[in-house]
C-alpha cells in the first residue's frame, strides 16, 4: 500500500514543481523520471515493510552512506507529500469558501491543522534526536 502512494506523491510533486517553475519536460526525460520515481517508491515500500517487521532500528542498518540514503528517501517522499497537500489546499480551499461548501471548508481546515501538527512533530523529533545524539558523542 505504501508503494503506490509514494509513487503518486513523487510523480504529483514533480508535476507541481515543474508546473510552478514553468519547466517543460521532454517525453524521454519524463519516462526516465517516472521510472526513477517507481524505483524510489518500491524502495520506500521495502523499507516500510522492514520497519514494520523489525522495528525502527532497521533504518540505521548498514554503513553511513546507506543510512543517509534511507533517511534521504524518507525526507524526499515526505516533502513530496507536503508539496502535493499544499497544492491540493491551494486549489480546493478558495473553491470551498467561494461556493460556501461547509463540508469542504471543514475538511480543508482539518487538513491544514494536520499538516501543521505533523510538521511540528517532525521538527521536534528531529531536534530531540539531534540533541540526544550530540549528548552521546560527549
Amino acid at each position: 500500500m505504501l508503494g503506490p502512494l509514494a509513487l503518486g506523491l513523487l510523480v504529483g510533486a514533480s508535476r507541481v514543481v515543474s508546473g510552478i517553475t514553468g519547466l517543460t519536460i521532454p517525453d524521454p526525460l519524463g519516462t526516465i523520471s517516472f521510472s526513477v520515481a517507481a524505483l524510489l517508491a518500491l524502495w520506500l515500500a521495502l523499507e516500510g515493510a522492514m520497519v514494520q517487521r523489525y522495528g525502527l532500528e532497521t533504518m540505521d542498518r548498514g554503513g553511513p552512506f546507506q543510512r543517509v540514503a534511507r533517511y534521504l528517501l524518507v525526507t524526499v517522499t515526505t516533502l513530496a507529500g507536503l508539496i502535493v497537500a499544499i497544492r491540493f489546499l491551494a486549489l480546493s480551499l478558495p473553491w470551498a469558501f467561494e461556493t460556501q461548501n461547509t463540508a469542504a471548508q471543514l475538511l480543508g481546515v482539518l487538513l491544514v491543522v494536520a499538516l501543521v501538527a505533523t510538521l511540528y512533530r517532525i521538527f521536534t523529533a528531529a531536534r530531540e534526536g539531534y540533541l540526544h545524539s550530540s549528548e552521546q558523542q560527549r
